[in-house]
């Protein structure tokens, strides 16, 4: 008799392999990430194939084989149909998926990691926001980014915010630059051992503030704050293009 298990999973990429078949892409609570094959789900009469969507909350019976395990059952428990009515929820809830897959390593489970995944899909397919109570014209788009930069530090990657990376001084409110190569913040006074200038990125006082209250807090008491349009662009560019530069070096 074939070994089972159960798990509770959010699906992370779907995509065909064979003529009839799919290869999914889970994180679940309990295993982390694992990959499964899905029998005759890309026949258009096959039932199981609504419950392995991305983004899906789906409840799994998992079928161990010799070769590769397979999706025995599945029933969806959420499947954010909000996210997926709206084009720009669905691109920006997509990207986070796509990126949290590059940066999760295979059986690296973590109820934490697992709980911010399910928490960014739930605030993204809920948010809506009023134009006239919102703050901040990036307001979807900054939740990812904070989701994004959340992720980082639950996977250890926390950057260096109250000291420079070089001198170990304290940081001061002015002229400092944050640099990926660093992992943190580097002062006025040693900005010059950053050689690549596309390396190291202007950081305001503000900008500092928000990311330090943001690597301690809930996601969703982050939408609370009322952040200007400008801060908001300067956080998404430093933490885009710190989640890049923890995934290209990752995959060299």
């Amino acid at each position: 008799m074939q070994e089972t298990y159960t798990t509770k999973a959010i699906v992370l990429k779907r995509y065909p392999v064979r003529e009839n078949d799919s290869h999914i892409v889970l994180y679940s609570r309990e295993k982390g990430k694992i990959d499964l094959v899905a029998r005759g789900t890309n026949k258009s009469t096959s039932k199981l194939a609504a419950h392995l969507e991305p983004m899906n909350l789906s409840h799994f019976m998992v079928v161990k084989g010799r070769q590769y395990d397979y999706v025995g059952s599945a029933v969806s428990e959420k499947c954010h149909g909000n996210i997926k009515e709206d084009l720009d929820k669905l691109i920006l809830a997509g990207q986070g998926v796509h990126i949290f897959n590059k940066l999760i390593k295979s059986e690296q489970k973590d109820e934490r990691i697992f709980n911010a995944l399910s928490g960014f899909l739930d605030l993204m397919n809920d948010y809506n926001i009023p134009a006239k109570e919102q703050a901040c014209a990036y307001g979807k788009r900054l939740l990812l980014h904070f989701f994004l930069y959340k992720l980082m530090v639950e996977l250890g990657y926390r950057p260096e915010l109250h000291l420079c990376t070089s001198c170990k001084a304290r940081i001061l409110p002015d002229g400092n630059y944050f640099a990926n190569s660093k992992g943190g913040l580097i002062c006025g006074g040693c900005v010059s051992t950053i050689k690549d200038k596309d390396e190291k990125i202007n950081i305001s006082e503000n900008c500092i503030k928000i990311l330090r209250i943001a690597s301690f807090n809930d996601l969703k008491n982050m939408l609370k704050y009322k952040i200007s349009n400008e801060l908001s662009k300067e956080v998404m560019t430093i933490v885009g293009s710190f989640s890049n530069y923890i995934i290209n070096r990752d995959a060299s």
